[in-house]
């Protein structure tokens, strides 16, 4: 099966409606539990805006999605269906931890471009194989990149477990050493998890924005998205873009990836990924993969979390709820999405059919 994905975007109308009918789900599901759900949205609203604690615990959640929602954006902007993001990250978070822990003794002014480069490097090497089985054999990425999820969680753990176990470690989470300080992003907020990585990720949407907007690359890959024939015939080389689309949005997840252990964490922890793959993806629709539209799926996705886990906290629903809202929208706005897809062939057929039956 050889699928191609081809961006279709969604109206602010149709996100809006997403989310609220995603909301609608959460009222059916707390009236479940026996719970007034007002009083839950209140408490979910308090813990993602409430407080100067809250909307820092937002801003920590949001930040991981600007980096895998600008690579999903990217990526399905020229036509490229990158769901390999979450293994991008978890590479790209092991090489940068692997530097630090390999060269503690360079300055911060060294090691910390390093790191970031070497995740970088290991995002784009992992977003590699898929494209080249989609160009030269015609197979469909998806199920390489999702493959190769699994391949990376499991390969670092193994590489964890066997080389960079922390010392001492006898817990059921598998984690390296602590890396240098030389190798962390700075405080912006004492006591809360805020880091300066909040400027590389919006230095990374400007990025996008500017590619996009300003390059001629960034025209040739929206050709090569809206119609790869179209842009052969124009004069691009739609396999060049294909590659270099892979390869940058392989990258931005490898740096999403190295900014969560070298802003939050600290070090390199099995799992750590959790669902910001997932959530840039949904993100990254919700915006129609705008780079403006993405920052806004991706904040409003990060104060659902801080909010779910508030939740989670204070009153006896679980966060599972909001991860149920997401998957709603998510529903949503794939049918809408594939309802256009859809709908066009089928005016196609139809035209076909009409101009065959004039003949």
């Amino acid at each position: 099966m050889n699928f191609t994905f081809r961006p279709t975007p969604i109206s602010l109308k149709t996100a809006l409606s997403a989310v609220f009918f995603g909301l609608v789900v959460g009222v059916v599901l707390i009236l479940a539990t026996g719970n007034n759900p007002i009083e839950i949205y209140q408490a979910l609203l308090r813990g993602a805006c409430g407080s100067r604690f809250a909307l820092c615990s937002s801003i920590r959640w949001t930040v991981p999605l600007l980096f895998s929602g600008t690579a999903a954006a990217l990526a399905f902007k020229g036509g490229v269906f990158n769901m390999g993001i979450e293994g991008q990250m978890y590479m790209g978070g092991f090489a940068a931890v692997v530097v630090g822990l390999t060269f503690p003794e360079l300055p911060k002014v060294v090691l910390l471009p390093t790191m970031l480069a070497a995740s970088m490097l290991a995002g784009m090497i992992w977003a590699l194989p898929p494209m080249l089985a989609k160009v030269y054999y015609g197979r469909s990425e998806v199920v390489p990149c999702m493959m190769l999820n699994y391949i990376a969680i499991y390969l670092t753990d193994f590489f964890v477990h066997n080389f960079f176990l922390a010392s001492g470690n006898r817990g059921a989470t598998i984690k390296t050493d602590i890396i240098p300080d030389v190798g962390k992003f700075t405080k912006l907020i004492k006591g809360t998890s805020v880091t300066t990585t909040v400027f590389v990720g919006l230095f990374v949407v400007a990025l996008f924005y500017l590619i996009i907007k300003k390059t001629r690359f960034g025209y040739e890959l929206e050709m090569c998205g809206i119609n790869p024939r179209f842009a052969k015939y124009g004069g691009i080389n739609v396999h060049t873009v294909s590659f270099c689309t892979i390869l940058l949005s392989g990258a931005l997840a490898g740096l999403g990836g190295a900014t969560e252990v070298m802003g939050v964490r600290m070090c390199f922890e099995s799992k750590f990924v959790n669902d910001f793959a997932t959530n840039g993806i949904l993100a990254a629709l919700l915006g129609s993969c705008s780079p403006i539209g993405t920052m806004v799926g991706a904040l409003f996705m990060g104060f659902l979390k801080a909010g779910a886990l508030t939740v989670e906290r204070t009153t006896s629903v679980s966060r599972a709820v909001a991860v149920v809202i997401q998957c709603t929208i998510i529903c949503f706005v794939s049918a809408k999405s594939f309802a256009g897809i859809f709908g066009k062939r089928k005016d196609k057929a139809e035209h076909k059919t009409m101009g065959g039956e004039k003949a």
